[in-house]
């Protein structure tokens, strides 16, 4: 049987449709309509009609009027700047020092890829990096989403040892200046203790595999690990991890649901409808133009003797509920984190009550930090050992403080007077100072402890100053 680069893990057919549905709900209103019955089933009542056209039709239009809570995207974008509000500290050997500013072939910057990779976690719970060297001999890492990871394998049940990359996508023909479908993908194995690629194209004739790539340190030895990084939500592990807000997710497609139908009610109930009766044919009163057919002062109506007319009016308590239902849901979605995490005022909230606000949520957020941070450590590490660095200097530490660090007075004076008392050292008080936002995070305690020296230099000094006639420091500035 023929290879084929395209047949997938059992649990990449499990995971993939809640990746699908997270997705579309970050791509928002639009790509979710465009699924159709996928996320909003045709009522049955228009499912009856026999006219395809008009079952279309009338489906479309309730689509139409229905509305996508937009929870997901602001609540993935919002969790991954409070993680990153502070970027993590990456520590290099000087000669990777470019990846800094250069990590990726596309240009990304290591803070920039951090920041992606926070961003999947969030979306999908799974990303991939794959270190490489460029024809110019350049390092940099490949980053793949968790749809592109598309097989693996251990063949001692331990670390992986194989994994299949989807890296299909457009390319420009540039003597055509077309944009075209490429399918291709790439296999990483180990073979006989030594990391191995191939690239696998489709030709129309079927599937071509190029010539074996054995990757090479800069002595011209082969990689003995296997160099591929999987990074979960919850750990480093081959094996995909639920995805965080996939319940959010599922929320927000209900509440599309119940939004359709409720502002389907609506439609169907908002305006009264008239009626007039009295008429011993209404069919015949109406083609013969004796039935009112128009609404208005100008309009003037002529009923038989003894015949009414009225609104028909919708008085049941069915749009209140669903009303309700909608709200609920909406109380559940923050339950999930659908309010975005930023920080709107230092002053209107303070770090402990936006804790508590976000509860269960910040454990989620510490456990992605510290995995993304993780995963990016380990592919550098094995990028170091590549190029022949020392990978024990590559660190990223990522930053856990998300949260308004500033401290009231009343917090201040207390971490003073602690101090004071000798109930903890100073270098306990200062810590905590520059941790809650006092002191600036790039002063040292030997700084501080200058400056402090120079103002009681300047206040006891300040006498004497004026009585020699010396500028003090004020006057000096």
């Amino acid at each position: 049987m023929a290879f084929d680069p395209t047949l997938k893990h059992p649990l990449y057919e499990a995971f993939c449709p809640s990746w699908r549905l997270m997705r579309d709900c970050m791509d928002g209103e639009d790509a979710i309509k465009q699924r159709g019955e996928v996320y909003l089933p045709m009522k049955s009542g228009t499912r009856a009609i026999e006219n395809p056209e008009n079952r279309q039709r009338a489906y479309d239009a309730y689509k139409l009027r229905a509305e996508f809570p937009e929870l997901v995207a602001p609540t993935v974008r919002g969790s991954t700047g409070t993680i990153l509000d502070k970027p993590a500290v990456i520590e290099l050997p000087a000669a990777m020092e470019g990846l800094k500013e250069k990590a990726t072939r596309d240009g990304l910057t290591l803070d920039a890829l951090h920041r992606r990779i926070a961003l999947e976690l969030l979306i999908t719970g799974r990303y991939g990096l794959l270190p490489g060297i460029s024809p110019s001999g350049d390092p940099y890492l490949a980053g793949y989403i968790a749809e592109s990871v598309v097989n693996w394998d251990s063949e001692s049940g331990g670390e992986p040892d194989y994994a299949v990359l989807d890296e299909s996508g457009i390319v420009l023909n540039r003597e055509t200046n077309e944009w075209e479908e490429r399918c291709q993908y790439r296999q990483c194995l180990m073979d006989a203790g030594r990391y191995v690629s191939r690239v696998w194209t489709q030709t129309a004739s079927g599937w071509v595999s190029s010539d074996d790539v054995f990757a090479l340190d800069r002595r011209q030895r082969p990689l003995t690990e296997f160099p591929f990084v999987f990074i979960n939500a919850n750990d480093l592990s081959a094996t995909p991890d639920d995805v965080p807000l996939y319940g959010l997710g599922k929320i927000s497609v209900r509440i599309y649901r119940l939004d359709a139908d409720y502002v389907f009610a609506l439609h169907m109930t908002s305006e009264p409808t008239p009626w007039a009766n009295g008429f011993s044919d209404p069919a015949e009163a109406v083609r013969n133009g004796q039935a009112p057919t128009t609404l208005g002062s100008s309009k003037l109506w002529l009923l038989p003797e003894g015949a009414q007319a009225g609104y028909l009016e919708f008085t049941g308590p069915g749009l209140e509920a669903q009303k309700t239902a909608i709200q609920d849901s909406l109380a559940r979605a923050v339950m999930f984190g659908a309010q975005i995490i930023a920080d709107t005022s230092k002053t209107a909230e303070s770090g402990e009550a936006k804790k508590t606000r976000l509860g269960n949520q910040t454990s989620t957020l510490k456990t992605i930090a510290i995995n993304s941070a993780a995963g990016l450590e380990k592919a550098l590490k094995n990028l170091a050992k590549w190029i022949g660095e020392d990978p024990n200097k590559v660190k990223v530490t990522p930053n856990l403080d998300f949260f308004d660090r500033t401290l009231t007075a009343q917090e201040i004076t207390a971490i003073v007077t602690g101090w004071q008392s000798g109930a903890y050292s100073w270098r306990s008080a200062f810590d905590r100072l520059q941790k809650g936002g006092i002191i600036p995070d790039d002063r040292t305690p030997e700084e501080e402890l200058d400056l402090i020296d120079q103002d009681e230099f300047d206040r006891d000094g300040s006498e004497e100053r004026a009585a020699l006639n010396l500028p003090t420091k004020q006057s000096a500035e």
